[in-house]
């Protein structure tokens, strides 16, 4: 019965990875992330190639390291600069330009979802002009703004305040959108075109949450030293 709970235990354990990696290759980011890790992972691990016969194991063991630490970091990085996330869709899209927005609509909303206490993301409806034609289109979750665990603001007040701050981008046009000229109805929106933006990343939960985290050991770890002392004290005056 031990063996069969822990052969059990493995093969969830694949599964759940498995869909773990599915999900952030396929679902949440493009694809093209990861066949450019992959890429990278060759050029960096090809001299050791050659001993895959003698040392598969180990040769393999590196590969799959230095393509999940790159993939990580690629999509830690873009996620925290949208500027350097435009320039990738530039690279990846050459013949696609920039157009005109005739309109924007956006609306603001609230995610309780699976990420803690919540976060604001906004969707948006947008008209443009390619080649003196208008089409229309919309951008779901087009940008996210997280908060950290100590936040005590209500989930309202918090739509509000990024709802303001999203029409403040939109007046000041930080924004752009790109068009397929062959295929004009086809568009890409980017809410923002700021070098970093922290609070609008996933590494900002986990960065925060780490915090509170470290906030919470270390209040228990003084609580535990403190109260002793303060006993000892009491002891001596009496």
């Amino acid at each position: 019965m031990k063996k069969i709970a822990d052969t059990f235990s493995i093969v969830l354990g694949f599964i759940v990875m498995g869909a773990g990696i599915l999900f952030l290759v396929f679902i949440e980011n493009p694809v093209r992330y990861f066949f450019y890790v992959v890429f990278l992972a060759v050029v960096i691990n090809f001299k050791s190639f050659p001993n895959l016969r003698i040392d598969f194991k180990k040769v393999a063991g590196n590969f799959l390291i230095t393509l999940c630490v790159a993939y990580l970091s690629l999509i830690t990085l873009l996620s925290l600069s949208p500027f350097l996330k435009i320039q990738e869709f530039k690279l990846s899209h050459p013949g696609w330009k920039p157009v005109s927005a005739q309109i924007i609509k956006p609306t603001a909303l609230w995610d309780t979802g699976y990420k803690r206490e919540g976060n604001s993301y906004v969707d948006v409806y947008y008209e443009y002009l390619s080649d003196g034609k208008l089409y229309k289109n919309s951008a779901s979750e087009a940008l996210y703004q997280y908060y950290p665990l100590w936040n005590r603001k209500k989930s309202h007040e918090l739509v509000n305040e990024f709802s303001k701050s999203v029409s403040e981008k939109i007046k000041k046009k930080d924004y752009i959108i790109f068009s397929d000229p062959d295929q004009p109805e086809k568009s890409k929106l980017f809410l923002s075109t700021d070098l970093f933006y922290f609070q609008g990343s996933l590494f900002y939960n986990m960065v925060t949450g780490m915090a509170a985290l470290l906030l919470i050991i270390l209040g228990l770890t003084a609580a535990i030293f403190l109260v002793p002392l303060n006993r000892q004290r009491e002891g001596k005056r009496k």
